[in-house]
């Protein structure tokens, strides 16, 4: 079972406003997996093209969509991705610490022959549950650290003279 059809919520944007929108909006809660965790992230879907499609929502080349030509499933497609998996340095976002491991991926399945197909080939595996709970924690992390580098803006500029000062000060 992939992961739109596993969460309501993207269950309802699917059957209320397509497959559109339960994508984005699914994209939307993995973002911070990816923008605050450095995780490459590819959302899989079926397709409809007689050829492979990768899409990216923004600039970054490590969050995509792929879509797989008709005749092809989702399933296909990542355990081909899973299976010939690179990742040169230049696109490796994860930490210095990270990066002295093998790039590790993760697939979120509920699918049976899709968790033996894909973690033969070295992913991990999880839930769309558990990765629900990651993206919460990812978010929760991201919204710390700008509250963080917000508060220390804010300190170092009230802590600094204002331009404004000499203008409403006497001179002597």
């Amino acid at each position: 079972m992939n992961v739109i059809h596993a969460w309501p919520e993207l269950r309802t944007a699917l059957a209320t406003h397509g497959p559109d929108a339960a994508r984005s909006q699914l994209a939307e809660i993995l973002r911070p997996i990816h923008d605050t965790e450095g995780w490459r992230v590819t959302i899989v879907l079926d397709g409809a093209g007689d050829e492979l499609r990768v899409e990216r929502p923004g600039k970054e080349l490590t969050f995509s969509y792929v879509f797989g030509p008709k005749g092809l499933s989702a399933d296909g497609i990542i355990e081909q991705l899973v299976g010939n998996a690179t990742l040169s340095p230049d696109e490796d976002r994860r930490s210095r610490k990270k990066k002295d491991r093998d790039a590790e991926i993760v697939v979120a399945t509920r699918d049976n022959l899709l968790s033996e197909a894909t973690a033969a080939n070295g992913a991990r595996l999880m839930t769309p549950n558990l990765l629900r709970e990651w993206a919460k924690d990812a978010a929760a992390r991201q919204e710390r650290e700008v509250l963080a580098r917000s508060r220390k803006a804010a300190s170092q500029w009230q802590a600094g003279a204002s331009p404004w000062d000499k203008l409403t000060k006497p001179t002597k």
